[in-house]
């Protein structure tokens, strides 16, 4: 009778200890996104972060491949994906926050999902000396090559409908500037999207005064002379954070125009937007 109570204490001691770490587990909208200290892949010193940077996509890399769906059309992109790194350097939540369907975002998660598989650990972020849980934002780039079947068959490729708004392209849009198809629709376009937010965001006062943080989710379509276009709030806070994600949005260069079978094209692009009060 002992023995049956205490594998039944020990049982309801191993349940509460699973539920107790499954609620450790960090929301993406509680982890913070800058720290004095960001969190680095293993081995790599947390300050030089290209160090980070080039072991993760390394990693990413070695084990994505190409959904059915979108290989069958021919088709790439890049998805945004969004991961919180533990205090303890576990990864946490992980979401794609831009996906441009055709199974990309969910072969993205899943490879972002397999640092928990093999075990890896991080190194954590920290603020002010403690250890905090951090959201990482990383592009996942999915890059085919431009089909050569209208080249052996010496057939012209078929006729764009002129209005037709791709979700994928062949070849993404690409910022002002980032030229080089297969690393500049990864790291300059993000780069440079990122700087350009920072620059010119405005915190609108309505919104500060009173506490509004969060999310707004835009889309707007990059045009074939690659002008933007139709800007449109896919989700929003409100308190005039809508507003001035819209006209930030405005206020970008030309891109370089998406291409699909050698020709530009219109891409509908989906860019979150985060507004987030200081400490």
């Amino acid at each position: 009778m002992n023995i049956i109570r205490t594998i039944s204490f020990l049982f309801v001691l191993i349940l509460s200890l699973s539920g107790s770490s499954l609620a450790a587990q960090t929301p993406l909208a509680e982890a913070v996104r800058k720290a004095d200290v960001p969190p680095a892949w293993p081995a790599c010193e947390p300050k030089l972060t290209d160090c980070t940077k080039t072991r993760l996509a390394e990693f990413i890399t070695a084990n994505l491949q190409i959904p059915p769906e979108a290989k069958a059309q021919g088709a790439g992109g890049v998805v945004m994906m969004e991961f919180v790194v533990e205090k303890n350097g576990n990864i946490g939540e992980v979401k794609p926050v831009h996906d441009p369907g055709l199974g990309l975002g969910t072969e993205a998660a899943r490879v972002i999902d397999l640092m928990k598989t093999k075990k890896i650990k991080w190194t954590p972020a920290e603020e002010n000396g403690k250890k905090v849980a951090f959201r990482y934002t990383v592009p996942v780039s999915f890059n085919l090559n431009i089909p050569t079947a209208t080249k052996s068959t010496g057939m012209a490729p078929p006729l764009m409908a002129p209005d037709q708004i791709y979700n994928v392209a062949e070849v993404m849009p690409r910022f002002a500037g980032c030229t080089d198809i297969v690393k500049d629709t990864i790291d300059c376009t993000f780069t440079k999207v990122v700087s350009h937010i920072k620059a010119n965001l405005k915190y609108p006062e309505e919104a500060v005064k009173n506490k509004i943080q969060g999310q707004v989710v835009t889309e707007f379509v990059v045009d074939t002379n690659g002008t933007i276009i139709n800007p449109t709030i896919k989700k929003g806070i409100g308190s005039g954070c809508d507003e001035e994600a819209l006209r930030v949005l405005t206020l970008m260069p030309n891109w370089i125009p998406g291409m699909q079978d050698g020709h530009p094209v219109k891409v509908r692009m989906v860019l979150p937007i985060v507004f987030q009060l200081p400490k």
